[in-house]
Order: C-alpha cells, then sequence, then structure tokens
C-alpha cells in the first residue's frame, strides 16, 4: 500500500521524519483539478492540490532545522507567478501524472536548490515541479488516461505567496507545519 506515494514499509521508522515541500493551488484551481484528483489519485484525499517542489522525503532533521533551509532559500525570492501547462508523467521510474509548471527556470532552481540544501537526491532524472493529478495508474492505461485529463486542464497561470513544508498527520493527512511567506512585490 502507498499514502502519498510512499510505500507503507517505509513509513514505520520512528527515528525518520516525513514532509514535503509545496506551494498550494489557488481555490479556483484546486476546484477544477479536485475531480481529477478524486478520479485518478488515490491518495487525493490526504493533501488538498499543491505544486510540489520536493517530493515526500525522510529525514532526522528537525523542523527547525528544515525551516532555517527553506527560509534562507526563499528570503530574496518575490511572489512567483506559476503557470500550469500540458500534462506529463514520470513513468516508468516514478508512477505520477502530473500538470506541469511552465516556468522561466526560477521555480526548477528553487526546487533543485532545496533538494540540494536537503541532502536529498531527485526521486527521478526528469523531476521538476509539478501538480500531481494522478498515481499508480498501470502502465497499459497510462495514455488512456492522460487524454482524459488534458480537456480539463488548460494553461492557468497564478501567484504564489507562500511556500508551505508540509507533514503527515497521525500517517494521514499532510498538513502545513510552516509557512514561508515570500517577499511582496512593490
Amino acid at each position: 500500500m502507498t499514502i502519498y506515494g510512499y510505500r507503507q514499509e517505509n513509513m514505520d521508522r520512528p527515528d525518520r521524519l516525513r514532509f514535503s515541500i509545496v506551494i498550494f493551488l489557488p481555490t479556483h484551481l484546486d476546484r477544477l483539478v479536485a475531480p481529477l484528483r478524486e478520479r485518478f489519485d488515490p491518495d487525493y484525499s490526504v493533501m488538498s492540490s499543491h505544486v510540489t517542489l520536493v517530493a515526500p522525503f525522510e529525514t532526522e532533521l528537525t523542523i527547525g532545522e528544515i525551516a532555517r533551509i527553506i527560509r534562507r532559500e526563499v528570503e530574496t525570492i518575490e511572489d512567483l507567478t506559476i503557470h500550469l501547462g500540458s500534462i506529463g508523467d514520470y513513468y516508468p521510474s516514478f508512477p505520477v501524472i502530473y500538470w506541469s509548471c511552465k516556468d522561466g527556470g526560477e521555480l526548477t532552481i528553487l526546487s533543485r536548490n532545496l533538494y540540494a540544501r536537503l541532502d536529498l537526491a531527485l526521486p527521478c532524472k526528469e523531476y521538476a515541479p509539478h501538480v500531481a493529478v494522478g498515481r499508480e495508474i498501470s502502465d497499459h492505461r497510462l495514455l488512456l488516461v492522460k487524454e482524459q485529463i488534458a480537456p480539463y486542464l488548460p494553461e492557468e497561470s497564478f501567484t504564489a505567496s507562500a511556500i508551505d513544508l508540509v507533514s503527515p498527520v497521525a500517517g494521514q493527512n499532510w498538513v502545513s507545519v510552516r509557512t514561508f511567506p515570500l517577499q511582496t512585490r512593490l
């Protein structure tokens, strides 16, 4: 069984905490993608729709140590305009269908810097920030599901004003444990 991309047997280590770093979608975009996630993502109810900057990871670092790393990375970043575009996937190495983030590199650089500062490996070579729409789809249904999702997810943009560090509560739903506001453009 998997929970938010992690197999249950990897989630029972009490010496390691689990986190992810995300940007939550604004309500109007969450409403757009939520029915698709409910249909194609077995973990849809575990967390609201979001852009994944750093996929779920386990660490021995404390929340305070992780917060300092994130704060240092985001302290000079102004509000991020995020452009969502085409549908992609990480198959076969990582079973996720996603709504891709098209950016001028700023979001990808932020994501990769966070992976490096947290001493984490990228989950797959092509990894980039994204909104997960489907998971655990069998290989033979992958193209069919992507074709079903694509018409419902047009190109959209929004401005993110914060980044969240999230963690599971009692091994289930993921909630924000720290929010890091971005600089507001004047």
